[in-house]
């Protein structure tokens, strides 16, 4: 029962008692006329009570008190609708793709990310070991990022644990300013803008890692200085940097954390250019398609050009010129992407060999349950220009499981390599071959977890 019918059949009763104790006392005359009026009083008060028991409430929820109930509604709908968004005003601390903290004009302002990949790999080939499966921590990586004294000046430092020996090697570490109207300026260290399969992260491939034509033609980390545009059709972006390690017989390595003195190149320039013919940006920073994504399309183009160090005492100061097209399309659960890339070696010495080498890349996917399980297909194939025997071309089959999209999501594939492996690429699960090998199988489980 409600504690105001409660407290009105309270009052009743001790109105009625007071009333029976006092009749007790007086003459009939007297008795008789109070008796009547107690009666009139004790059926206005039945009738507010049953008025109440009705749901009435008007007599006790009105003026001050209705504004206080009103007020309180408020303060709790207030209170939730902060409570959904950690993002909202007001805000200083919590999560949101991320740990995050800031103060209260989000001049200052720090997100704490992380990466798990966890991976099961089988390799199959001819020789020398038959077989070989373990396994490894492939990346586990952490990322700070935020701005500084105003938001349009931002920073990231973002290190990861070799799989072998676990030691903490940096990978990006830049500034950068937004000047507005789409353009803004990077210093530091990080990836330049040359490759899509090398740019978009590891944490948002198809397969459970890139292809090995992007492990040979990549730029990795390397330091500079960039400038960059996002419209809303065309993005792009051009630098100066310290290059890459590049070679005409072994996958690319990074030029990360080098000082000056031990700098290999003269100087290298690279530079990107996007038009998004259809869809968003954003959609664009995975391979998957969504099924809420709307269909999209985007080409693109790279070059980068780069020269030895002179004066070295090194025979050879090669000078190399990369190039890249590709194109990326998303229609609502179905996503393809293809790339092109060639390149051409010059030693400037006639007794080294001048290579031009190109290669390619075809993916694609689809979600048979949406959002949730994908399965997916690649084929890529390279011509090494005579530096081994054979062509590399390889076919990888797999699918991804998504429990939370790519925050929480499992992948298992398997790479046919139909010709030989002519060097390791250890990174994504393959081995050197015999000179006369073909057929190297790896198949590749992982579990990656982001925070």
């Amino acid at each position: 029962m409600n504690k105001h019918v409660k407290g009105s059949i309270l009052v009743c009763s001790a109105v009625a008692a007071m009333g029976h104790v006092a009749i007790a006392g007086d003459g009939p005359g007297d008795a008789d006329a109070r008796v009547a009026a107690l009666e009139s009083q004790r059926e206005q008060l039945d009738a507010q009570i049953n008025a109440m028991k009705q749901g009435d409430r008007g007599a006790w929820l009105s003026g001050a008190r209705a504004e206080e109930v009103r007020a309180l509604v408020r303060e709790v709908i207030a209170e939730s609708e902060t409570r959904s968004s950690l993002l909202a005003e007001g805000m200083n601390a919590g999560w949101d793709k991320g740990f995050f903290l800031k103060n209260d004009d989000g001049t200052f302002s720090l997100k704490i990310k992380g990466q798990s990949q966890f991976r099961y790999v089988f390799n199959s080939k001819d020789s020398p070991d038959t077989e070989v499966a373990s396994f490894e921590m492939r990346r586990a990586k952490l990322e700070f990022a935020g701005n500084i004294y105003s938001k349009d000046l931002k920073y990231k430092i973002k290190g990861a644990f070799e799989r072998n020996g676990g030691a903490f090697v940096l990978e990006d570490a830049y500034g950068e300013y937004i000047l507005g109207n789409g353009w803004s300026f990077k210093w530091g260290q990080y990836k330049p803008a040359f490759m899509t399969e090398e740019t978009i992260s590891s944490s948002k491939q198809l397969a459970v890692d890139r292809s090995v034509v992007n492990e040979i033609t990549n730029l990795g980390f390397s330091q500079g200085v960039e400038l960059s545009y996002e419209g809303e059709s065309i993005a792009f972006a051009a630098g100066f940097t310290d290059g890459a390690t590049l070679s005409a017989t072994s996958a690319a390595g990074n030029r990360s954390n080098t000082n000056f003195s031990n700098d290999t190149t003269e100087w290298a320039l690279n530079a990107r250019i996007d038009a998004l013919l259809a869809g968003t940006w954003k959609q664009f920073e995975d391979f998957t398609s969504w099924s809420t994504d709307e269909t999209g399309f985007k080409i693109g183009a790279g070059l980068f050009w780069q020269d030895g160090e002179y004066g070295t005492g090194a025979p050879d100061e090669v000078q190399w010129l990369q190039w890249t097209v590709d194109a990326q399309a998303e229609f609502g659960g179905a996503n393809l992407f293809g790339s092109l890339v060639g390149r051409h070696s010059d030693a400037n010495m006639t007794a080294t060999t001048d290579f031009d080498q190109y290669g390619f890349v075809v993916q694609g996917g689809y979600h048979i349950v949406p959002d949730k399980f994908e399965i997916f297909g690649r084929y890529e194939w390279f011509d090494f220009d005579g530096a081994f025997a054979d062509d590399y071309n390889a076919v990888t089959v797999g699918f991804n499981y998504y429990f939370h999209k790519h925050d929480w999501k499992w992948t298992t594939d398997l790479v046919w390599n139909l010709d030989r492996v002519p060097f390791s690429v250890s990174g994504v699960g393959l081995l050197s071959d015999g000179a006369s090998d073909e057929d190297q199988i790896a198949l590749r489980t992982q579990v990656q977890m982001l925070f």
